[in-house]
């Protein structure tokens, strides 16, 4: 006992790192945190892919995915805009917070491209990737909207929910060109 008093005795704290604790907050506040700290999140995924359409681009080669995803790059710098305005809204500043699950897709997609050839089997994967990435935006705007409604913030649940429109129709489209996506071997000819 009197050991381990000693080695409590003993530790330096040094003070310059330790952070203090953050208040947590329940109801209202706790909600509009939620929302703010999630946002952060949103914008950082939305610039971040903006800044990897080009090269999903280049390495698609199926007309359709090529321009679907030139589409959804065009409606991803408006989705830009407009989580600036909800930052706006919300009487926040616009700011980047890294979202690991968007660096894991992007990744995943990353690793697609890099283990197959020019075609058909690179375009599957950077199709599932893109998949992938729609659901999650969709998950996460609609309850971002749902939570701003339940704020009685109802410009911002107007702009996230434009922005869930568009999420839907390019995932619809993404699933169309999966639904396109043929292999022939030898054996099925």
């Amino acid at each position: 006992m009197d050991t381990a008093r000693n080695n409590l005795e003993n530790i330096e704290v040094n003070f310059e790192t330790v952070r203090p604790t953050k208040q947590r907050f329940d109801g209202e506040s706790g909600l509009r945190d939620l929302i703010y700290n999630e946002l952060k999140s949103v914008y950082y995924l939305e610039k971040t892919l903006s800044k990897v359409f080009p090269k999903l681009i280049k390495n698609s080669c199926s007309f359709e995915l090529i321009e679907a995803i030139t589409i959804h790059q065009e409606e991803t710098k408006l989705q830009i805009i407009r989580v600036e305005d909800v930052f706006s809204l919300l009487g926040e500043d616009p700011i980047l917070e890294r979202c690991l699950t968007i660096e894991s897709m992007l990744e995943n997609i990353e690793n697609n491209i890099d283990d197959t050839k020019f075609g058909t089997v690179r375009d599957a994967g950077i199709v599932l990737g893109l998949q992938r990435i729609e659901h999650f935006e969709i998950a996460t705007y609609a309850t971002l909207a749902t939570y701003a409604e339940n704020l009685n913030e109802l410009k911002v649940a107007e702009l996230l929910s434009e922005t869930i429109n568009e999420e839907k129709v390019a995932q619809l489209r993404f699933a169309k060109i999966a639904n396109t996506i043929r292999y022939y071997s030898a054996h099925n000819l």
